[in-house]
């Protein structure tokens, strides 16, 4: 066999390899990602995606009213990064797999879901309540309550967020944070921020 050929078989080898190897991790990919894909909760992440992508597109106004230790001052804006607007109900997401068993889960009636962290967890999501539209089953409100301490700094933030569906769209119309903030030096200072969303 001389020296050409040896190069050529070679390089075809390394090729064959690299395709079988390929499919190999394809067939191996297909059931984690189903895996993935089954959320134990109610996909709050997923929802808020779409309404950041929609709500960039529409470019709707936005009059918020926000309230620091009673001092109230109001804004209105078309200008809105709403990944960092809604920053926090992503935060409010319950669906990773650390989290899988951390929340019982109740039913106050059949549109309604409460996932409420379980005494023995410790992490800053304490409870999330989606309600469902009935003929949609979208949700027309989100709440969720997270919060943080440490010998430095205390913080509980109340979130919510309500919906509607206008000319075939689910869209956000009002979300609110409401809550305090401490430092281990400092008083304790309320806040909250409220916004209605005008298209």
């Amino acid at each position: 066999m001389n020296t050409r050929y040896k190069g050529s078989f070679f390089k075809f080898s390394v090729k064959l390899f690299s395709i079988v190897f390929l499919f190999f991790l394809m067939g191996c990919d297909q059931p984690e990602e189903k895996a993935v894909d089954k959320k134990m909760y109610y996909d709050l992440k997923g929802f808020i995606e779409t309404q950041i992508t929609f709500l960039s597109e529409q470019k709707p106004t936005v009059n918020k009213i926000l309230t620091v230790a009673g001092k109230n001052e109001s804004r209105s804006t078309k200008e809105v990064d709403w990944k960092k607007e809604l920053e926090l109900f992503i935060q409010a997401d319950i669906n990773k797999p650390a989290y899988s068993k951390s929340f019982e889960v109740t039913k106050p009636d059949s549109l309604t879901s409460t996932f409420t962290l379980k005494t023995d967890e410790n992490i800053p999501v304490k409870s999330v309540t989606v309600r469902l539209d009935k003929i949609t089953g979208n949700p027309v409100l989100i709440k969720a309550l997270l919060k943080s301490e440490n010998k430095l700094y205390q913080s509980e933030k109340n979130i919510e967020l309500h919906c509607i569906g206008e000319s075939n769209q689910w869209h956000v119309t009002y979300y609110s944070i409401k809550g305090y903030q401490k430092l281990a030096t400092m008083d304790k200072k309320d806040f909250s921020i409220e916004s209605k969303v005008i298209y």
